[in-house]
């Protein structure tokens, strides 16, 4: 029967730690010796998982500062992340998100405690009291829910203990930063237990608006709190209520791209675009073509910029040990919606504003069947329902008629008719089945099938117009309508031998596939093409292994995806302002290699490598060069957000005094050149760059209390992370954060 306690299923990342969250100094050795993690729906040693899985502890996020699910990518080998506004873009093994829009399901799954969120804003939600992070890398369908393409992040939060126990932890650092984080553990009654985890988290813009200093980018304003309630009725059984709700204010980080690096030189063809330099003038309508900006943590922008996101969640999971099996009921509803704002002509002008607002309400069921531990044979089958209403709505309003001469607005004028508004609506109902099971032939050898059968049935409506009013009023507008399903069987197979009870390899070959949909057009009643399913086959090859007497762990595993119909955004413009569409642009192979390395040298010493070697290209891939409407084959060319070479470098050491440890501790990460675009643009690429993050930390003797001082990215790197072309060739962009400093205490009382 599963019972989930604190740190007894993820006892530590193997990252330079000695501190952990929910304790304090643990001396070294104790720290390689087991990860326990759930990703095949039952507890295994992560050395004994067949599969490329990076678990990331709790008391490593609170280290490493991670507070939502875009930090994480230099703790995870073949992992990248892109941004743009409040939109998350991974990338795993070149399945890149390209669209975020609602008429889009994600490429990488998100989950949190095994319930799917479907929409990449989620995946920013605030990463409080949490156990671990299980980041598994290729398809996930044969014993997920909810189908994934390119992989699944499963986030599990530190479940109610049949203790009290209470904690908090502060951070205050520059860009007046404060974050409060705290949890309260009690017994309510003889197996009935209550954990109440909340946080607030609140920091000054990251980008300076000069004209305005209250009204910068990559603020935050973020509160979050969850209550969970379990009952334990008996040894067999156990049943946890998990209610959320989570804030986003402030002025947020723009709405598609923030940074207006300014617009291409040479237009003249697909290829001279391609190669072309950036001129350093704004040639947004009504921008005065005025100066670009020079430093992409300063802006000069009038029009308010803002962010109100609001969540809340209820989630059920029954858990019934019928001995011979066990089953697990997972229960989810979300409410989720966003909403931000921001300055369109990117000047100090008041020319046009834009918005975007999402939202989806979603409901999931899933039943897991899993064999018990006896017996050669171990198996888990499920049946999964999906209900998710999502609606988007885009905002675009000229404020005032424009003078063709300077490009400035005339504030005399109103402007005419060259709005833009944009209401889309997709309802979606999933319904799958699926199954694995591993047959052991031997003690050492072992075998393991999995197939899954999907269908989304997906119902689409959009409403557009060329005027805007508030309120929005959509009412007496051609309603475009149209309906599709998509079913597709995907299969999973696997071989893996033991060496010997420290080493392991495996070999597997699996498929996945994401549905299709519809596009936002100008065009409101004939509609732009809607696009089909995309579809990836994915092998592996890998060996884990623990060496030195449990001191050193090796693991391995090259890989080789292959992608077909694969989407790519296209650009279709509306005389003021493009809108995105997904088309199936064609085929892309993604190659790679990544290690793991943990070692003890000595006791009070912890190194850690992480490596990712990349080989990734376009097939046939035609899509539409934006700036020059040209179409173009990108075959051969690199997929973006997939460097060729990235190494992680972990290092620290404890020294021990009479009353507690002192560690410093340092993190040196290094990627490759990149494009930030699937067009390879040369002013889309983020060149080769090293990343340094330092900790310094005092832990007390009784394990209690601790105190860290820390600076991540202290070289101050300019990090690219997403290139998008706006209206009238406008190239904006984003970026991670600027070097930050600060100190951070907490106490446990456990």
């Amino acid at each position: 029967m599963y019972k989930h306690k604190p740190g007894a299923v993820s006892q530590a990342l193997l990252l330079p730690t000695a501190i952990l969250a929910a304790s304090a100094a643990v001396s070294a050795d104790i720290l390689l010796e087991e990860i326990v993690v759930t990703a095949q729906k039952r507890e295994q040693n992560l050395q004994d998982v067949p599969l490329s899985i990076t678990a990331l502890s709790g008391a490593a996020l609170q280290r490493a500062g991670v507070t939502d699910i875009a930090s994480i990518e230099t703790l995870t080998p073949g992992l990248q992340f892109g941004q743009s506004g409040n939109d998350a873009r991974p990338s795993i093994r070149g399945a890149r998100t390209e669209n975020v829009s609602v008429q889009q399901d994600p490429v990488i799954g998100f989950f949190v405690d095994g319930i799917y969120r479907s929409r990449t804003s989620q995946a920013l939600a605030a990463f409080v009291d949490v156990d671990r992070v299980e980041v598994l890398r290729g398809p996930q369908g044969t014993l997920f829910g909810r189908n994934t393409f390119g992989g699944a992040i499963n986030v599990i939060s530190n479940q109610p203990i049949d203790e009290q126990a209470y904690g908090f932890d502060v951070t205050l650092g520059d860009y007046d930063r404060r974050r409060v984080e705290g949890f309260f553990n009690a017994v309510l009654a003889d197996g009935l237990y209550a954990r109440i985890s909340t946080s607030v988290d609140e920091h000054e813009p990251y980008v300076e608006n000069s004209l305005d200093s209250d009204n910068g980018f990559r603020d935050k304003d973020e509160n979050y709190l969850r209550v969970q309630l379990l009952w334990e009725p008996r040894d067999d059984f156990d049943a946890t209520l998990r209610a959320s709700r989570w804030t986003q204010g402030g002025n947020g980080a723009s709405e598609f791209g923030y940074f207006l690096a300014g617009t291409p030189v040479d237009t003249g063809s697909a290829a001279a675009v391609i190669n072309s330099t950036l001129s350093p003038v704004n040639p947004r309508t009504g921008g005065g073509n005025g100066p670009a900006g020079s430093d992409p943590f300063r802006v000069n922008y009038d029009a308010d910029a803002s962010l109100d996101t609001e969540q809340e969640t209820l989630d059920l999971e029954l858990n019934w040990d019928l001995q011979a099996f066990s089953t697990k009921l997972l229960l989810g509803y979300a409410d989720f919606e966003t909403e931000r704002f921001t300055d369109s002509d990117l000047s100090p002008n008041p020319s046009a504003v834009a918005g975007q607002i999402d939202s989806a309400r979603t409901l999931t069921a899933e039943l897991q069947l899993t064999s018990g531990e006896d017996g050669p044979l171990q198996w888990t089958t499920g049946l999964y329902y999906l209900d998710d209403d999502t609606r988007g709505i885009f905002i675009f309003d000229r404020l005032f008629d424009t003078d063709p001469a300077t490009n400035l607005p005339i504030l005399t004028q109103p402007a005419p008719d060259s709005d833009f508004i944009s209401d889309a609506s997709v309802e979606t109902t999933s319904v799958a089945v699926y199954g694995q099971a591993t047959y052991a032939f031997t003690e050492a050898l072992s075998v393991t099938a999995g197939v899954r059968w999907s269908e989304d049935e997906k119902d689409f409506s959009r409403r557009t117009g060329f005027s805007f009013s508030e309120p929005l009023d959509f009412s007496g507008r051609p309603v475009f309508e149209d309906e599709d399903s998509f079913d597709e069987v995907t299969w999973r197979l696997g071989l893996e031998y033991a060496l010997s009870d420290a080493s392991l390899v495996y070999a597997s070959a699996a498929t996945g596939f994401q549905s299709g949909g519809f596009n936002n057009s100008a065009d409101a009643v004939t509609g732009g093409a809607s696009f089909e399913e995309q579809t990836v086959t994915a092998f592996e090859v890998g060996s884990k292994n623990r060496l030195l007497d449990g001191r050193l762990t090796v693991n391995v595993a090259a890989f080789l995806n292959e992608f077909d119909d694969l989407l790519a955004q296209e650009f279709i413009d509306t005389g003021t302002t493009v809108l995105a569409i997904a088309t199936n642009a064609g085929e892309a192979t993604v190659m790679g290699l990544e290690a793991e390395v943990d070692w003890i040298p000595t006791d009070n010493l912890l190194l850690n490598i992480r490596a990712t070697f990349n080989d990734s290209e376009f097939g046939e891939f035609v899509l539409n060069e934006p700036v020059s409407g040209e179409a173009i084959d990108l075959d051969g060319e690199r997929v973006p957000l997939t460097p060729d070479f990235t190494l992680g470098l972990n290092g620290q050491y404890d020294f021990e005094l009479t009353q507690g440890v002192l560690t410093p501790a340092i993190s040196v990460y290094y990627s490759s050149d990149y494009s930030t675009n699937d067009i390879d643009y040369r002013f889309a690429e983020q060149d080769s760059y090293s990343k340094v993050d330092l900790r310094l930390t005092y832990t007390s003797a009784n394990r209690g209390w601790y105190v860290e001082l820390f600076g991540r990215n202290v070289g101050d790197e300019e990090i690219l992370n997403r290139t998008v072309r706006f209206g009238q060739n406008a190239i904006a962009q984003n970026y991670n954060d600027p070097a930050t400093y600060g100190i951070r205490f907490g106490f446990r009382q456990l």
